[in-house]
């Protein structure tokens, strides 16, 4: 009795830890393919990111072409209501109607410059965001190549632990 006692015990410990051990393969995989989900999701994130930017350049190329071409229609406009009352249009450079032109111009293009600026501003920003959604796929890709198993050696010596205790109800 002693004998079928010791070696229900051992085979018990020894199902246990066989049982322990692919629970703990399960849970591992299970963790390196969440890793590795978060993973590609950021280098999806990072990729939408780096298309923002440049989104946000086309916009902004854009926007400068069409702010240029109203700072044009707005000389033109200038210069058709100098024309109209009488004053010469293309004087010298130093006379009023000429100065006023080059000062629409002027205040034209500080406009596109602070466009570009906030353009380039909001382009950073994603970029930025892009290098960090990169940098969160490596973690999780670090995180999912250092999980690891359930270890043979733990689950051994659950067994040999077992054995101990089959030893021990067989001694009596």
């Amino acid at each position: 009795m002693a004998i079928t006692a010791a070696v229900a015990s051992f085979a018990g410990s020894a199902i246990g830890a066989v049982g322990a051990y692919q629970q703990q393969q399960a849970a591992a995989a299970s963790a390196r393919n969440q890793a590795n989900y978060q993973a590609a999701i950021s280098r999806n994130n990072a990729i939408i990111a780096q298309q923002n930017a440049a989104d946000v350049r086309d916009r902004g190329a854009a926007a400068e072409s069409e702010h240029r071409s109203r700072i044009g229609q707005t000389k033109g406009a200038a210069k058709a209501v100098q024309a109209a009352q009488g004053f010469l249009v293309d004087d010298s450079e130093d006379s009023t109607n000429v100065m006023m032109l080059a000062d629409i111009a002027a205040a034209g293009e500080l406009d596109v410059l602070r466009m570009r600026d906030d353009t380039e501003r909001e382009a950073r920003r994603a970029e930025i965001q892009g290098s960090n959604f990169t940098a969160e796929a490596g973690l999780m890709d670090l995180k999912s190549a250092s999980v690891q198993g359930g270890s043979l050696l733990a689950s051994a010596a659950s067994v040999a632990g077992g054995a101990g205790s089959a030893y021990k109800i067989y001694r009596g």
